[in-house]
């Protein structure tokens, strides 16, 4: 298109002029300027389904997730046929953990498009997570028949194989990948990811710095995955880290949370209600995300505040009427500037993005009144009882996640003056069908 085509069209105000000129903005990756002209084409033409695609991908490309999933849901709604809509949905739904939706989503555009590679492969992704790896594996392998360059596809069958104890196959897949390194648009990090569950720690360490060589704004996870092959651990996640993984969770956290069995919120509340301190004057739901403890918690509770670090999260904890008090922050900030006041801190599934919990500690010593609890989950180092390393490479390294030793845990803790009211093992989740172990503890602040 040349110079004039470009400036006629970009005067023009009809739908499909706007989203031609939306497009052209998207290619050259000028996002907000196509997200603006889509805006300005389905305000014109409200049930243009292919519009309200393609704002849905812009969106997505922007890591706005829930809004991009609004836009998928509006384009679905109008062409529920239309292979494009369906998959990109069905992407959306696995990315905020709700397996079971993208699953049937996936099969539909399968259905309609057999030779349709990403939608083979997104089904076996959404079949692998949901442990139905035979289905999984079949589909992995269509995606490969259709397009046996699909690097992405062949990295995903790997760790399936991996997961059921396939090492030799999965080997095969690692060999046909590492001979296709140097192609463009190569998974490196994901490829070390498989090399690390495969046992090949230096294979993955060259990986991950591989690509953080051609991704350097990836610096604080490509440091977590070097971590679980030997690097230096991080004190944490860092903030930008842990919100783009919540703002992109946020809308299917609550439904995501019943699929996977996620139960860190209610262990947090049994233990507060085993120690009578569940109706405490004041509660500090600190991670509070969309409000599953501020759910649980809220009956018996005077006051009750809630602090996130995601402004996702908390429009949708907002929404459920639960809290007198919502902050968007840093829970360690805010505790330390908040001295004694509050009886009780609870933390489901937060204080599993912290590796050294020394400021943690310290900052709930401030904020808490004398003799209140601190009771929170975390994951075990079953490897290092005295230690801390970050979480496995079946999604929690990735996630930001660490792995607390006991020892450790419960020293750091006494050396900010608290002691043990309760520490015990139960299942935090499940990935598939097999439990994740978490720690749930209970710590009092000597008075």
């Amino acid at each position: 298109m040349n110079r004039s085509q470009r400036r006629a069209l970009s005067k023009a105000k009809n739908p499909d002029s706007l989203a031609r000129l939306a497009g052209l903005h998207q290619a050259s990756g000028q996002l907000d300027k196509a997200e603006r002209k889509y805006r300005e084409a389905i305000a014109r033409d409200p049930d243009n389904f292919e519009i309200h695609n393609d704002l849905g991908t812009v969106l997505k490309q922007s890591g706005r997730v829930a809004e991009a999933t609004e836009h998928f849901v509006k384009a679905f709604r109008l062409s529920p046929k239309n292979v494009a809509v369906v998959s990109n949905l069905a992407v959306c739904l696995s990315s905020t953990l709700q397996f079971k939706e993208a699953a049937i989503l996936f099969r539909e555009a399968v259905a309609l498009n057999p030779s349709f590679a990403e939608a083979h492969a997104g089904l076996a992704f959404t079949l692998a997570q949901l442990r139905d790896y035979d289905a999984a594996e079949h589909h992995y392998r269509e995606a490969l028949n259709i397009n046996p360059l699909y690097w992405e596809a062949r990295v995903n069958l790997g760790l399936a194989l991996v997961d059921q104890g396939k090492v030799v196959e999965a080997f095969e897949q690692a060999e046909i990948l590492a001979a296709a390194e140097e192609a463009t648009g190569f998974p490196h990090k994901k490829f070390g990811v498989l090399l690390a569950r495969a046992g090949c720690p230096d294979g993955a360490r060259h990986c991950f710095e591989r690509h953080l060589a051609l991704n350097p704004t990836d610096a604080e996870q490509i440091a977590m995955l070097l971590a679980s092959v030997g690097g230096a651990v991080p004190d944490r996640a860092s903030d930008r880290q842990i919100v783009q993984l919540y703002d992109q969770r946020a809308r299917g956290w609550d439904s995501g949370a019943r699929q996977s069995g996620y139960q860190g919120h209610r262990h947090v509340v049994a233990a507060l209600t085993e120690l009578n301190a569940h109706c405490a004057d004041t509660v500090i739901d600190a991670g509070c995300g969309t409000g599953l403890v501020g759910e649980l918690l809220r009956a018996e509770t005077r006051h009750l505040i809630g602090i996130d670090m995601s402004d996702t999260m908390l429009a949708q904890a907002r929404q459920k009427n639960i809290y007198d008090e919502l902050h968007r922050g840093d829970l360690v900030d805010y505790l330390r500037s908040h001295g004694q006041s509050a009886d009780v801190i609870a933390s489901a599934a937060t204080l599993i993005h912290f590796g050294d919990l020394n400021p943690v500690f310290a900052a709930a010593a401030q904020c808490l009144r004398p003799g209140g609890l601190f009771v929170f989950t975390a994951f075990p180092n079953d490897d290092d009882p005295t230690a801390v390393a970050v979480g496995t490479l079946n999604g929690f390294a990735q996630g930001g996640c660490f792995r607390h030793g006991v020892d450790y845990l419960t020293g750091t803790a006494a050396a900010h003056g608290f002691s043990v009211a309760l520490l015990r093992r139960e299942d935090h989740e499940y990935v598939g069908n097999a439990p994740i172990p978490g720690l749930i503890a209970a710590l009092r602040l000597k008075g």
